[in-house]
């Protein structure tokens, strides 16, 4: 999307001007909820476009802050920029489309709780590619659950294997269940909250798998709230 109308914005400007429905907003062709407005041949969108684009900003002392360089709010946890979603919603980061259907209880051997995550995955380019060509960790490193309180869990570094050494074909999807395994048996009674999927902007292989291939968005990782569904 292009973004060069993006301009610097005062919220008493949308507090004393009735703007009129502006042209439509889609990001990476999927539509957002608010239109643009244009206001004296300057375009103004919503910072939830930044959202959607992986773009972190943050309000502090009456300055809106964009980009990488963007502080941790006071008192908060530092969460990585990614693009975020809710359940049974589609995140496309130009590579990647990945929707998380539901979570699940499930057990290690018997007796080891644990979570199991049903997502489908699908590649978006016109390559055939592997997971590991394109920003994943072979053994799922940055992928987690995390809790209401903070804390989160690590995906079993074995079983994701299974996903991240697949290959696939253009447009191929693969349902998959990434699992997550308590430490015992208390903390296996939790209920996560959200999914993070850390994926390196500079993970694109140099392999003629990859050739071509390339994110669309700043931040290509993805976070799902698992407490809300569309």
């Amino acid at each position: 999307m292009n973004l060069k109308h993006l301009t610097a914005l005062t919220l008493p400007l949308f507090g004393t001007l009735a703007l009129a429905a502006g042209p439509a907003v889609s990001v990476n062709g999927k539509p957002q909820a608010q239109s643009a407005q244009v206001v004296g041949g300057q375009t103004y969108i919503s910072l939830d476009v930044l959202r959607a684009l992986g773009i972190p900003y943050v309000m502090q002392g009456g300055r809106l802050m964009i980009g990488a360089a963007t502080p941790t709010a006071t008192g908060g946890a530092n969460e990585r920029p990614s693009l975020s979603g809710c359940r049974n919603e589609w995140l496309f980061n130009g590579v990647w489309r990945v929707k998380v259907d539901s979570v699940t209880r499930i057990t290690k051997d018997g007796s080891t709780p644990g979570w199991g995550v049903n997502v489908e995955i699908r590649n978006g380019t016109k390559a055939t590619i592997m997971p590991t060509d394109a920003g994943w960790d072979g053994n799922g490193q940055g992928v987690q659950l995390a809790f209401a309180d903070a804390s989160t869990v690590s995906v079993d570094p074995y079983d994701v294997q299974k996903l991240t050494f697949n290959s696939f074909p253009q447009g191929g999807v693969f349902p998959y269940q990434l699992k997550f395994y308590a430490t015992d048996a208390a903390s296996g009674q939790r209920q996560p909250t959200k999914l993070l999927i850390e994926l390196a902007r500079g993970g694109i292989g140099d392999t003629t798998r990859s050739k071509g291939v390339a994110f669309t968005v700043p931040n290509p990782s993805l976070r799902v709230d698992l407490t809300c569904s569309r």
